[in-house]
């Protein structure tokens, strides 16, 4: 029977039959994989469902939780069976991580069960991630004869340094959320039980904070980690100026002022 993970959720919108599930409440989206049969293996539909999904939130939330629904499984890999050439629906699934990575709202991946192959490069494409005690980490792409290209390597390097990398591809061998955290895969490893509260705590937190400032740091602080001939300071300072002239700012000012929580529009 599969546990009741997240505890007291259910999506009120679905994708690609049922393997994604979406729910929007208070500004916190919820975006669940549920592909109990598979350990939330991702195939082909699922993915398009993500980004289906994605855009969704984009439109209604401050914030995105991305967890695995269940408890055994983050994501437990691509399901190679489901994919069954490098481009499907116009996309590739390389396309739908890099998405991921590219909305501008602030994401947590709240990781129980397996997080590996595919399930750990996209939850390095999250902002933050908090993993559960029983949660495993793993590449097995050498067990699997594949080899992830530049892009879906680069996030692992920033993340566990190189020497690190080279291991976990090398060997193939699972770590645990202790190692995981060590490593730097992680940031935070709770109790199972306390997972998902943390995780909503979290979101509740930055749902609450001005919108533009967490939009531009997010895209601040992914300038200053990739690629430095791709750099746009003229693009920061826009986004610096516009949360300078913005009413957010003008808000959190008069807030502080008169000792008060603000109350943040992205405006």
């Amino acid at each position: 029977m599969t546990e009741a993970y997240p505890p007291n959720w259910a999506p009120q919108r679905s994708f690609a039959d049922g393997r994604i599930g979406l729910a929007v409440e208070a500004g916190i989206a919820t975006l669940a994989i549920s592909i109990p049969q598979k350990m939330n293996a991702l195939d082909v539909e699922a993915t398009a469902g993500m980004i289906e999904a994605l855009e969704v939130a984009e439109a209604e939330a401050r914030v995105l939780i991305l967890t695995g629904l269940g408890g055994r499984a983050f994501i437990s890999g691509a399901d190679i069976g489901g994919f069954d050439g490098p481009k499907q629906h116009g996309t590739s699934f390389l396309d739908r991580q890099r998405r991921l990575a590219e909305t501008p709202l602030p994401t947590i991946a709240a990781i129980r069960g397996y997080c590996i192959g595919g399930g750990l490069m996209t939850a390095l494409n999250c902002d933050i991630r908090l993993a559960a005690t029983d949660a495993q980490f793993g590449v097995p792409a050498a067990k699997l004869g594949i080899a992830y290209g530049h892009e879906g390597l680069a996030r692992l390097v920033e993340a566990a340094g190189a020497a690190r990398a080279r291991r976990l591809l090398y060997a193939g061998d699972r770590v645990d959320a202790q190692t995981a955290l060590a490593w730097g895969l992680v940031e935070h490893v709770l109790p199972p039980e306390r997972l998902w509260d943390e995780a909503m705590d979290l979101a509740r937190r930055i749902a609450s904070n001005a919108p533009l400032s967490i939009h531009a740091t997010k895209r601040t602080v992914a300038q200053i980690v990739g690629d430095p001939d791709a750099r746009d300071p003229a693009e920061i300072e826009r986004l610096s100026r516009l949360c300078r002239d913005s009413d957010d700012f003008r808000e959190g000012r008069a807030a502080f002022h008169e000792k008060r929580q603000p109350n943040f529009t992205g405006r």
